[in-house]
């Protein structure tokens, strides 16, 4: 695994010009995906936990594949989005490889600028925090299997109300603990609350004449559904850092193809998501 580090909470690097393909092309609708989401609310969101199935695919340079959340608030504006996301990535084309890595992302896109980046690779950004056994670009292995045993990231991203910091837990096939902090200064709407979470798959290609990968198992929802991707005991936390069940009604799913992917309605805090990809 990484090895962590300690950050001081003043630290003012400069933000570098790098900004993630993932994220800023995701509001540009140039993402396919099979998720369930909040209704945008002007009380806001403060967090939400979750344990999600990791899956491995190989995948070409022209292909990304995902399982996430998202935690957003667009101020009411689609160009204005600020964004924290976290999860599992296969996305050969930025890693070198088509091995899954936990990864975290941010952005800021308003004022007509867009600052973000992945992991630890802008400053200030993401803040890495030390003694933690697992860390944002780590490759997670083993992954799941669709007859065999299942591989679980339990995610957490939640506002501390006292220094203001979005704080990410995580574990592989264990309890999730601190990996690190974005703190607010970094978002304009985001510094305070979210206003729409989103939790599911999420893929897209860079060529019109390459297949859309798979998401979550790869399985269909014509197949058994057993052996779909599952997230599973999804929580929200409150702005006291409280959490409460979900309800089955409190996410709505969408999906943006239903030729290629799906996502069944939430039933107990859990869903299964995901599709072989393809052509449509």
């Amino acid at each position: 695994m990484s090895n962590g580090q300690d950050l001081a909470p003043d630290d003012d690097g400069a933000v570098m010009s790098y900004v993630s393909t993932t994220a800023c092309s995701s509001f540009l609708n140039n993402f396919i995906y099979a998720a369930h989401h909040t209704q945008e609310r002007a009380s806001g969101y403060y967090g939400l936990v979750a344990t999600m199935d990791v899956y491995g695919h190989n995948l070409n340079v022209d292909q990304l594949t995902m399982g996430a959340i998202w935690i957003i608030n667009s101020n009411g504006h689609v160009s204005n989005v600020n964004a924290i996301t976290v999860g599992w990535l296969v996305w050969p084309s930025h890693f070198n490889d088509s091995r899954t890595y936990l990864f975290t992302e941010w952005i800021n896109d308003s004022n007509g600028q867009t600052k973000g980046c992945m992991n630890g690779d802008c400053n200030p950004g993401f803040q890495f925090v030390s003694g933690s056994p697992i860390f944002p670009g780590d490759v997670l292995d083993p992954v799941s299997q669709p007859n065999n045993a299942r591989q679980n990231l339990t995610i957490k991203v939640f506002k501390e109300k006292s220094m203001g910091y979005w704080w990410v837990h995580c574990g592989f096939n264990s309890d999730p603990v601190p990996v690190g902090f974005f703190r607010g200064t970094l978002f304009d709407s985001l510094s305070s609350k979210a206003t729409k979470i989103l939790v599911g798959g999420y893929t897209t290609k860079y060529k019109k004449d390459v297949p859309s990968p798979p998401m979550g198992s790869g399985a269909s929802a014509s197949s058994d559904t057993r052996k779909a991707a599952l997230v599973r005991d999804i929580q929200f936390i409150d702005e006291d850092g409280n959490s409460t069940p979900i309800g089955d009604d409190d996410m709505l799913a969408t999906i943006v193809d239903n030729r290629l992917y799906f996502a069944l309605p939430i039933a107990g805090g859990q869903f299964s998501y995901g599709g072989p990809g393809g052509y449509a």
